[in-house]
């Protein structure tokens, strides 16, 4: 994590504002470009990088409290005011003055304060690429399931037209009754309306693949991966220790616990004293003469007796700011520990429903076989062919959806163990 915090703070220093008109992509996409596209460039990953910037920002204001201050400042007088017994005179003056932080615990803590924060605003920078990551992954596969889908419902459309001329030339020799014609048509006119909305919901998926890419709405997208079942090697128990090792979301509530500690040292150490040496120079000319330099130093030491209770106020506010953190830090603990318990059992559940799905297809692919073959012999009835075309038309989408869950499955796992992508 100390890596991917490096990474982030490298990222920080050289980004550049994106364009704020949207790419246009037309060609192959794969997952792994759109992975990419999404955690260089996706709206979220911006936003979040932007308000990572905003928190080193904030940190560096922070070590104004205990580095030196050095400014410079320029001063002309003309006084013409002898009615209230002024003597006119001219001053041209330029002054440099510096002051050193002798002693200044609260400013210390504020920095380390500053600084833990900024630290947190990179993890969850971090934990948002994280997200995206999965966001790229569901919105690739949603579009790849719709394109898939759409293909094999244009292969039952094929089927059930198959079936119709079939039909037609069974009516025509007399060995079918002319109903069963209506009723094959029937079949075929719903087949076409499933494979019109698949193509919607194809059409639908892709684009909105392209506004989480940020890519033209125009732009077209050619999806060139096909769904695979690969083997997943990796125990619960690894996974989670993964989790509570590498998880930016353990880790930026670890280190808000930390800034919020040394808030609450800040409250406290505003009751000690402060010291600050500053000096003064003056260089310049006046008329009538005054000199043309001079200079002072000065030692300064405070010690606040009564302020109205701002810094108990202070103290109060800070101690329920740790006890805050401290709490989300140990709900972000078991959060983690209760994701991959969650995405691990819907990896399980997903691979047991493929193998399920991919039985099923076979059976129906069989009793459609089947019901062909007896229907050619003159021993089987429409109802069992356009049942049999029906299922093996629902198997086919169901080994479709069951491989792309599959695959978020395993996506899934590897976000909540924060695995690198």
């Amino acid at each position: 994590m100390r890596r991917a915090l490096f990474a982030a703070a490298v990222v920080l220093a050289t980004w550049q504002p994106a364009q704020a008109t949207p790419q246009q992509w037309n060609g192959s996409l794969s997952r792994a470009q759109a992975i990419a596209r999404v955690i260089s460039a996706g709206f979220d990953v911006r936003m979040a990088m932007a308000d990572a910037a905003s928190a080193r920002g904030q940190a560096i204001g922070q070590y104004g409290a205990v580095l030196p201050q050095v400014a410079i400042s320029g001063n002309h007088l003309n006084a013409h005011l002898p009615q209230f017994g002024m003597p006119e005179a001219v001053q041209t003056y330029a002054s440099l003055t510096a002051s050193v932080p002798l002693f200044n615990l609260a400013g210390y803590s504020g920095v380390r304060a500053g600084r833990l924060s900024a630290d947190a605003a990179s993890a969850d920078f971090s934990a948002t690429v994280n997200d995206a990551a999965l966001n790229a992954v569901k919105a690739y596969d949603r579009a790849l399931l719709g394109a898939a889908a759409a293909q094999a419902q244009q292969v039952a459309v094929s089927d059930q037209e198959k079936n119709v001329r079939f039909v037609e030339l069974r009516v025509r020799t007399g060995k079918m009754a002319r109903y069963e014609l209506a009723r094959a048509r029937a079949g075929l006119a719903q087949a076409q309306q499933m494979a019109e909305d698949a193509a919607a919901e194809r059409d639908e998926s892709s684009n909105d693949l392209k506004l989480l890419l940020d890519f033209d709405i125009m732009s077209t997208l050619i999806i060139p991966d096909k769904f695979e079942t690969p083997a997943y090697n990796d125990t619960l128990r690894a996974a989670t220790q993964r989790a509570l090792n590498q998880q930016p979301a353990v880790l930026a509530a670890r280190l808000r616990y930390s800034a919020a500690r040394a808030t609450l040292d800040q409250a406290r150490e505003a009751y000690a004293p402060t010291a600050a040496i500053t000096g003064q120079t003056y260089n310049g000319n006046s008329n009538p003469q005054l000199g043309s330099s001079g200079g002072q130093v000065g030692v300064s030491v405070t010690l606040p007796i009564v302020d109205g209770g701002t810094r108990h106020g202070a103290l109060v506010q800070a101690s329920a700011g740790l006890a805050k953190t401290e709490a989300d830090f140990e709900r972000q603990q078991l959060t983690v520990q209760v994701g991959v318990a969650n995405a691990w059992r819907e990896l399980d559940a997903a691979h047991r429903n493929l193998q399920t799905a991919q039985a099923a297809l076979d059976d129906a692919s069989e009793s459609l076989r089947v019901a062909r073959l007896r229907q050619q012999a003159g021993k089987g009835t429409q109802l069992e062919v356009l049942d049999a075309l029906a299922v093996a038309s629902s198997a086919r989408l169901g080994v479709l959806q069951a491989q792309e869950r599959y695959d978020v499955a395993i996506a899934g796992v590897h976000h909540a163990a924060a695995d690198p992508w």
